[in-house]
Parts: C-alpha cells; sequence; structure tokens
C-alpha cells in the first residue's frame, strides 16, 4: 500500500461533512485531489508535530462534528507527548490516521525510527489510546476505518505504507500555502457550522 492508495481509501470513507487536519509532506497533493467534493475541509499544518495536536483541539471543540488527522511517522515522532493527552482525552469524534513509510521521503529518505523498534501504535496504546491498530494494506485499512469513524471511540490507526510518492503534473499540485490554507478552512468551518469564528481586522 502507498501512500495515495491510503489517501484514496480515506477519501473513500469520509464525506463533505468531515473535517481534516494534514501533515506535510507527500500527502499534500494526494489530499488536494482527493479530498471528499474538493471542499477547503483540510488545515493543512507546515509544522511537525502539530497535526494530531491541532485535530485533537478541533475534536473538543466541534464534538458533534467528525475530525480525521492524517498524520505522518515523522510529525508523530516530533511530538510524542501529544498522545498521552490524547489517551486521556480521548474524544470519541476523532480518528487518527498515521502515514507511516518508515522514511522522511521528501527530504531525501532517512529513515525514521519507526524503521527500527518503534511502533507507534504501541506507544499510543501505552498513553491509553484503547482503540488502536496497525494495519498493512488496503482492505485492512477500508476495515479500520470503517470500523472507527462512527464507534462512539477515539481511533487511533497507524497505517504501514511501502515508499512511493504520487506525481502529479503541474495543474494539479496544490497551490495554496499554509497562510491561505488556514484562512479558507477557517471560512469552510464558519459555512459548516454556521458560527463567526474569525471575524477580519477591526474597522477604524
Amino acid at each position: 500500500m502507498k501512500r495515495i492508495d491510503a489517501a484514496r481509501i480515506i477519501a473513500g470513507h469520509t464525506t463533505t461533512e468531515d473535517l481534516f487536519v494534514s501533515s506535510v509532506g507527500g500527502i499534500l497533493d494526494d489530499w488536494w485531489n482527493l479530498r471528499p467534493g474538493g471542499e477547503d475541509n483540510t488545515l493543512s499544518l507546515s509544522i511537525l508535530g502539530s497535526v494530531t495536536s491541532a485535530a485533537l483541539g478541533l475534536a473538543l471543540a466541534l464534538p458533534h462534528r467528525r475530525i480525521v488527522a492524517i498524520d505522518t511517522d515523522g510529525s508523530m515522532l516530533m511530538n510524542t507527548g501529544i498522545l498521552a493527552t490524547l489517551g486521556n482525552q480521548r474524544p470519541p469524534n476523532l480518528t487518527v490516521v498515521v502515514l507511516d513509510n518508515e522514511l522522511y521521503e521528501c527530504i531525501g529518505s532517512a529513515p525514521t525510527l519507526t524503521a527500527g523498534n518503534t511502533d507507534l501504535a504501541k506507544m499510543a496504546e501505552g498513553a491509553g489510546c484503547v482503540n488502536t491498530v496497525t494495519v498493512r494494506d488496503e482492505p485492512a485499512l477500508a476495515a479500520a476505518l470503517a470500523g472507527q469513524l462512527d464507534d462512539g471511540e477515539c481511533g487511533f490507526i497507524v497505517a504501514k505504507l511501502e515508499p512511493g510518492m504520487e506525481v502529479w503534473p503541474p495543474e494539479k499540485r496544490r497551490y495554496t500555502d499554509g497562510v491561505e490554507d488556514k484562512y479558507r478552512f477557517i471560512r469552510h468551518v464558519e459555512r459548516l457550522e454556521g458560527i463567526r469564528i474569525h471575524s477580519g481586522a477591526p474597522h477604524v
């Protein structure tokens, strides 16, 4: 299973009513093209280690809304402390999917620690996340998502991936940056929830 395969499966099990927080790296262009409805439903963060943290905050703030964190092994390893917070909060509307190819593939393919003895699913379980699983192929990922998205429990899925990045033509590449993504995401949430989050600059 490659990253693009995992992205297709996540997209196929979610809807335009869901909200996503996505990591940097190869997943950016994949998810840009596959996100449900092509909506501005994804907060793409440019800092490793912030994905699951932001998704946790979003899940706690919007307990009626399904939230999916699309994290990576490199990002999760930058902030393993979030696992303890996640294991204690356990928001039932949050599912974390860690795309684990055991590499920092976008910056030369140096191995991450999950290429050795580190097991993120076991770490999450030890931190108190009671609904954890490691999957290694497309059917297993599909089954895990089908079971965890609506089971009323916080979910944590480690999806083991083969190396390899989808090469998108220029017109299919994500053309926004993190700043624009943030505001587009905020406006999308405002429309979805019927609320005002950011009122803009004060009038003088």
